[in-house]
C-alpha cells in the first residue's frame, strides 16, 4: 500500500484552486470585479445619498419630530472638533472596504516602527481629486492599518462643512473621521496613547492647479486647467464662497472601461516614512517651524527618490512641490 503524505493547508488550498475549472475562476473574478466597483461607487455617492435620504424623510409627517430633534442635535453636537472619538471598528473592518482597496489596489507600506504610546501627524501627498487612497488606507481597515501600526488610533481629517450634512456626518464619525481645524488637531493629539491624525495636504488649490498630464491626476484624467481659463476663474470663485471646489475630471465607467466618473484601476502605493520627532510647544517660533518644515520636505523627497522606480517605473513626471 502506498504511503500518503498529509498536505498542509496551503498545499490543500493550491490543490483545490488547481482543480477549479477556468470558467469558475473567471466567474469568481467577475463577481469580485463588480463588488469592488460597487464599493467605490457607493463611497463616491455616500454624501449625496445620505443627504437625499434625509430630505426624503421630511415627506413623511410622522417623522418630523424625530427629524427636528436630529437637526438640533446635528447643529449643537461638536464631537468632530472636541476630540470625542466615535470610531466603530466593526464598521472600518467591513468587507466592502476590502473590496474598495482591492479595486485599485491600495497598498500601505511601512518603513519604520511607530511607538504605540506616541501621537503622530501623518501628512498625505498628493491630495488628488477625491483623496481615495487616503480614505481607503487610513479611514478603513481595507489596507490593514491597525495590523501594520498596532496601538495607533487613526483619525482622517476633513473640512467642517462635511459634518453639517445630515446622516453623512454620522457615517464619517463612525469611521473616525474628524475636523481638520486647529482645535480638532490639538484635542485629538492631546489624548495621547497612540491617538494620531492624517492631514491630506494640498486641498482645493492643488486640485485646481493640476493638469491632466501631471502624474498627480493618476486615477482620474482632468480637464486642462489653465489659470487664465474661465473654468479656473469659476473654480476660484466657488472656493472663496464654499471653501472647496471640484475640478472637471473623468475616468472609466461603471459598465465600461473607457469613459465615466469611476476612477481608473491603477495601483496606489502609500509609503509611511520614519517619524520626525519634535518637541511639544504651544507657541513655536517661526525659525523652529521653518527648520521642521525643511526637514519634513527633505524626508518627503527621500521617500520619493527611494521608491519612485519601484512603484512608478513608467511615470510621466517627477516630484514637484508647491509652497
Amino acid at each position: 500500500m502506498a504511503n500518503e503524505t498529509a498536505l498542509d493547508p496551503k498545499q490543500q488550498q493550491g490543490r483545490i484552486l488547481a482543480s477549479t475549472p477556468p470558467s469558475k475562476r473567471r466567474s469568481r473574478r467577475d463577481i469580485y470585479y463588480w463588488l469592488e466597483s460597487l464599493a467605490v461607487f457607493s463611497h463616491s455617492v455616500s454624501l449625496s445619498f445620505t443627504a437625499s435620504m434625509y430630505s426624503i424623510c421630511w415627506t413623511f409627517l410622522s417623522l418630523w419630530p424625530l427629524l427636528l430633534i436630529y437637526l438640533v442635535w446635528m447643529i449643537i453636537d461638536k464631537a468632530f472638533v472636541s476630540g470625542r472619538i466615535r470610531t466603530q471598528m466593526w464598521l472600518r473592518k467591513l468587507a466592502p472596504y476590502n473590496w474598495f482597496c482591492n479595486y485599485f489596489p491600495i497598498r500601505l507600506h511601512k518603513t519604520a516602527e511607530l511607538d504605540p504610546n506616541g501621537s503622530y501627524i501623518f501628512g498625505y501627498h498628493p491630495h488628488g481629486i477625491l483623496s481615495l487612497g487616503a480614505f481607503g488606507a487610513f479611514g478603513t481597515e481595507g489596507a490593514h492599518f491597525s495590523e501594520l501600526f498596532p496601538g495607533l488610533s487613526m483619525s482622517v481629517l476633513t473640512l467642517n462643512s462635511n459634518f453639517y450634512v445630515p446622516l453623512y456626518r454620522d457615517y464619517l464619525l463612525a469611521l473616525g473621521v474628524m475636523s481638520v481645524s486647529r482645535s480638532s488637531c490639538v484635542n485629538l493629539l492631546k489624548r495621547g496613547n497612540g491617538s494620531s491624525v492624517l492631514i491630506v495636504i494640498g486641498g482645493a488649490q492643488e486640485k485646481s492647479a493640476c493638469s491632466s498630464w501631471h502624474q498627480q491626476a493618476y486615477i482620474y484624467d482632468q480637464v486642462d486647467n489653465n489659470p487664465r481659463s474661465r473654468i479656473y476663474r469659476c473654480q476660484a470663485i466657488i472656493k472663496r464662497v464654499a471653501g472647496f471646489t471640484i475640478p472637471l475630471f473623468y475616468g472609466q465607467g461603471f459598465f465600461n472601461r473607457t469613459f465615466g466618473l469611476m476612477p481608473w484601476r491603477k495601483p496606489i502605493n502609500i509609503v509611511v516614512g520614519e517619524p520626525l520627532k519634535l518637541p511639544k510647544k504651544d507657541n513655536p517660533t517661526y525659525e523652529e517651524l521653518d527648520t521642521a518644515h525643511t526637514e519634513y520636505i527633505r524626508r518627503l523627497r527621500n521617500i520619493w527618490d527611494t521608491y519612485k522606480d519601484e512603484f512608478l517605473p513608467d511615470r510621466n513626471a517627477e516630484l514637484e512641490l508647491a509652497f
